[in-house]
């Protein structure tokens, strides 16, 4: 798989989601202040692997970049901020949405924001690295590595998974 998704956000982070796997959350609700604004409950929904969020710092402009796989070494050299995350597709689609998306839920995902993959369990890898610019959200490259798995993967996260220098 090779696809690209140019995707703005305002809010903080950006979210994963497949609307199968998430079909009991009712349409409109306020989903951030109800299960994802404490860290811990964020936490919880990433080692569950239904709504997989990460904190990117800042809104901005991203270019997420899916790819089967692992990254390589060479690609971990050149995008060397890391994280790795789980998510279970169970219909086989994933909505990358703006955080702030989640204040009135919606399983219906712009065709732009959506990847279509095989269904089942994946093995997030997400790289990035500073924008040419130095301003980070400024037209900002992330990978998004997915290998397929038997079973969610045990995920260690006590808080919101920050993709961005420490």
């Amino acid at each position: 798989m090779e696809k690209d998704m140019d995707l703005m956000i305002d809010g903080m982070g950006i979210v994963f989601f497949s609307p199968e796997t998430n079909k009991a959350i009712p349409e409109g609700m306020d989903f951030f202040s109800a299960e994802y604004q404490r860290p811990e409950d964020v936490a919880a929904h990433i080692r569950k692997g239904d709504v997989v969020g990460f904190c990117t710092g800042t809104g901005g402009d991203f270019t997420l970049k899916f790819r089967d796989g692992y990254p390589s070494e060479a690609l971990l050299s050149e995008y060397p901020i890391a994280i790795r995350l789980g998510i279970d597709l169970q219909d086989g689609k994933m909505c990358a949405v703006d955080l702030f998306s989640l204040m009135s839920w919606s399983s219906k995902c712009p065709e732009n924001q959506t990847i279509t993959v095989e269904p089942g369990i994946y093995h997030l890898t997400l790289c990035t690295r500073k924008p040419d610019s130095g301003i980070w959200g400024d037209y900002q490259t992330i990978y998004v590595y997915m290998n397929k798995l038997d079973a969610m993967p045990q995920l260690m996260w006590d808080g919101v998974p920050y993709l961005g220098e420490m």
